[in-house]
């Protein structure tokens, strides 16, 4: 759908070399369509392990099996297509993308409702993610540039921090999440403060790439207005006068 794909996060390359090893060795059998629907299964088996975690921490292997299995098939099932030459751009987009959609909100908010995270927490993490993610279809729209990054951070990345934090509030215990400043649980603080500079940075983005785009725009009808002045003077070049009959034979 987009013509330019920009991926700049931190293990972009890795990622890359791992998906092309991993390409050429997928069964036939399956279909980029296989790997969507695998991505979803993980998001849910993700979101199931996080829950199940109130009983035993031992769900936090389900947890991560389940950010893997969505990776590989969130990340694999375009790389497939394109592997095959079996693209569907508007389809496959379509799919892909409100895939992604289910499965983070499956992800963020099963995090919620584990004993490492609050649902206030979640929620302005999944507001972030959505936020940006829509920043990034209009781009896809206006632009015809898809952007699998920001600040270093992809999709990759993002599964990683999720499971990194899981692990880490594990270890730490539930006064992590249960931790008050003043009568304010603490990681909702935190939580608040990160959501708020991310915002703000958000902002700023916007802010630059609508004074990009306004800036390309002039100097476009710039460029088609002297295009057109010189077809102009062109066309009166080459235009031959007239002259009308009556008025030379009256001469």
């Amino acid at each position: 759908m987009a013509n330019v794909r920009i991926n700049d996060s931190v293990l972009a390359l890795s990622e890359r070399a791992a998906l092309a090893w991993l390409v050429r060795r997928v069964p036939p059998a399956v279909t980029p369509d296989h790997l969507t629907s695998l991505g979803l299964a993980g998001a849910l088996f993700t979101a199931s392990g996080f829950i199940c975690c109130w009983w035993s921490n031992w769900f936090l292997l389900a947890v991560v099996f389940g950010l893997f299995l969505n990776w590989i098939g969130d990340s694999l099932d375009g790389t497939l297509a394109r592997y095959r030459k079996i693209e569907r751009a508007h389809y496959g987009y379509f799919i892909d993308h409100s895939a992604d959609l289910i499965a983070q909100t499956l992800i963020v908010v099963g995090l919620g409702f584990s004993p490492f995270f609050t649902i206030p927490s979640a929620l302005l993490v999944l507001s972030l993610y959505l936020l940006m993610s829509s920043y990034t279809y209009l781009r896809v729209v206006t632009e015809s540039v898809h952007r699998l990054s920001y600040g270093g951070m992809g999709a990759t990345e993002f599964r990683i921090l999720v499971a990194s934090w899981a692990l880490f509030a594990a270890w730490v215990g539930p006064a992590i999440a249960t931790g008050r400043i003043f009568s304010f649980l603490g990681l909702d603080v935190v939580i608040g403060v990160l959501s708020a500079c991310t915002f703000f940075g958000f902002v700023w983005i916007v802010r630059n790439d609508l004074t990009r785009l306004q800036r390309e725009e002039r100097i476009a009808l710039r460029k088609k207005a002297r295009a057109a002045e010189r077809a102009g003077r062109q066309d009166a070049l080459f235009e031959l006068p007239t002259t009308d009959l009556a008025e030379q034979i009256a001469q």
